[in-house]
């Protein structure tokens, strides 16, 4: 295990596992588009990314390769690609002369700095395909040139990036590079809008606080949460200039790499700082939120692994606009992970690959679904290969259970705290791991009360169909009890309508025992059927090869849609699912997808009603 995920309440230690490309290529590989839903092993779903290697000509030909420049200042040179708005490059001109200058008076540099190129960008999307690089902003410091994406996503929310080129220059490259990331931070007023000492604090209360030696580490960060590194480095060196003094600490930038006993009371004293930063930091979470909607809407799917047809990419914009042309108010945006043995704890990575599931994508979806009215759930799931499914994860000793919590809970805090900077409306807290919610309940509980100190929205946990959902154990602790509902209606091939309506009143009975234990509204987290022959007498099947038949599928979605009708548990239901490129769902007609399919009609009719 990657020791950065090591939390204070974790003191086993186990050999390094490392995010890399084979990882990446695993993701792509199986495209991470289960239908979610399995009591048995999932298949891999052959629709996982598209036949092509690269974008279209015609997409990359459009591309704004050549930035002009629009603005310079006394240290940069702004050079827009694309129609980045003038306000914004201004106003961010703004913050990056004041930190400059925050700089200088800090440092006592009197020599004269090089004007620096700031190119920027007017999406994540073609960054990417420009650069290979879709993160929000990054440096180059061989050419000495800063790479930003300026939109209205992050017109108010600034990384600090810049900063770390002109310390570059000031003060060279430190033998400690994590001070040079917390250093650009400290100088970065509103980092992340609220600014870095907010986030820390959430952080610190709820003791998402890595080991000193794994902060400073960047080795580390690779696959991990880089907002909660950034945030906490910050606090580091704001920590160690109030401890040493501003000469002291210029003095020591340079060579500095704490040892063993340095760095033992230097970690007791700087989660001393971060106690008291949370203590004296206005952090209330629980602020009032509009309540949510009666959800009726997707699983939105990533269905694109080469940039412009995968999250955050226009084709998803189109798909947004598709679902929402059916009626949809909600959607839920998956990122995944991987985990490659359900017995043995692991790092659980942060995704970061150009065309897969990173935040940049996620939330350049969240944000394009918001403006066009829908709530959106954020439902990170963990995905495993050779035929295993979450359902699978199971350790054999306690040990290794607070170890796999301990990773689990990092990656989750990750999302919980990017659900909080984007204002997402509920999160989901895990998929259909039954047997570690069946055996470690009160890891779960405890999680969820960790949480709830990141995050101000709604959370939920999506259990699987089956013995999960009906024994779930901490449904009193979540806003709201998910489901993801694959039981089958009936065994027979040709089932009469009131036979396959009889079989979902069983589901339904089900259901209406949980909701009388707790009390507390249920959503689908995730239903579905594919379009092929009988979908009703094992949903959670593999399609793969089976005979296209789009009137099963619909009689399906009749039968849920007529069931679910005035039930005064259920507060929503997300299908699965809706692809992100709507040409890869034309060609996979067997799918889950109702997309121009028979079922398409059912739920536009039931939607536009309900």
């Amino acid at each position: 295990m990657n020791a950065f995920l090591k939390f204070h309440f974790l003191c086993l230690s186990r050999p390094t596992s490392s995010f890399s490309l084979v990882f990446s290529f695993c993701l792509m590989l199986c495209a991470c588009q289960s239908s979610g839903q399995q009591e048995k092993p999932p298949k891999n779903e052959p629709q996982g990314f598209s036949h092509r290697r690269s974008p279209p000509p015609e997409i990359l030909e459009a591309l704004p390769y050549e930035g002009k420049l629009v603005l310079r200042t006394a240290h940069f040179d702004f050079l827009t690609h694309g129609a980045v708005s003038q306000t914004d490059v201004q106003h961010l001109a703004e913050a990056c002369e004041n930190s400059v200058a925050a700089i200088l008076q800090f440092t006592e540099y009197k020599g004269q700095l090089p004007v620096f190129r700031h190119h920027l960008y007017v999406s994540a999307e073609e960054k990417g395909l420009i650069l290979n690089n879709s993160t929000q902003a990054h440096v180059d410091f061989e050419a000495g040139e800063i790479h930003t994406v300026l939109n209205e996503i992050y017109n108010d929310n600034f990384t600090g990036k810049e900063n770390e080129l002109v310390l570059r220059y000031i003060l060279g490259p430190p033998k400690t590079e994590a001070l040079m990331h917390g250093l650009a931070i400290y100088f970065t007023k509103n980092w992340q809008r609220k600014g870095y000492r907010h986030w820390a604090a959430r952080l610190a209360a709820g003791n998402f606080l890595p080991d000193l030696p794994d902060l400073l580490n960047m080795e580390n960060w690779a696959g991990h949460s880089e907002i909660i590194a950034d945030c906490l480095s910050a606090t580091f060196a704001e920590f160690l200039i109030g401890r040493w003094g501003r000469k002291a600490f210029l003095k020591k930038y340079p060579g500095w790499q704490a040892g063993d006993e340095e760095t033992t009371q230097l970690e007791l004293d700087w989660h001393g700082f971060l106690a008291q930063l949370a203590e004296t930091e206005e952090i209330s979470t629980r602020t009032a939120r509009t309540p949510l909607p009666y959800l009726k809407g997707f699983n939105f799917t990533h269905e694109g692994y080469r940039i412009y047809n995968g999250y955050g990419s226009r084709l998803a914009q189109q798909s947004v606009d598709a679902m929402k042309a059916l009626g949809s108010n909600a959607m839920a945006l998956i990122p995944y992970s991987f985990l490659r043995n359900p017995n043995i704890p692991a790092t659980i990575p942060v995704v970061k690959y150009p065309g897969s599931e990173t935040d940049e994508a996620v939330i350049a979806s969240a944000f394009y679904a918001k403006k066009q009215g829908l709530a959106v759930m954020l439902k990170p799931q963990i995905w495993l290969g050779h035929g295993q499914w979450p359902g699978d994860i199971k350790m054999s000793s306690d040990a290794e259970w607070k170890s796999f919590f301990g990773d689990y809970t990092y990656w989750m805090a990750h999302y919980a705290l990017l659900a909080e900077l984007y204002d997402l409306d509920i999160l989901c807290i895990g998929t259909e791991m039954a047997q570690t919610t069946q055996l470690r309940p009160y890891d779960w509980r405890f999680l969820i009360h960790r949480l709830r100190k990141l995050y101000s929205g709604s959370l939920t946990y999506a259990a699987n169909w089956g013995a999960e959902f009906e024994n779930i154990a901490f449904g009193d602790d979540l806003d709201y009890i998910g489901l993801n509902c694959y039981y089958p209606l009936s065994a027979k091939d040709n089932p009469t309508q009131q036979e396959l309506e009889a079989g979902f009143a069983v589901v339904l009975s089900n259901i209406d025992q949980v909701w009388n234990r707790f009390h507390k509204p249920i959503i689908f987290t995730e239903i579905g059927f594919p379009s092929v022959d009988h979908p009703w007498k094992e949903p959670h099947v593999d399609w793969g090869g089976d005979t296209f038949n789009e009137g099963d599928q619909k009689r399906c979605y009749e039968i849920i849609f007529k069931g679910i009708q005035n039930q005064v548990w259920c507060k929503g239901i997300l299908w699965w699912k809706f692809s992100s490129n709507l040409h890869q769902s034309e060609g996979s007609r067997t799918d889950f997808s109702p997309y121009h399919k028979a079922a398409e009609e059912v739920v536009r009719n039931w939607f536009r009603v309900k």
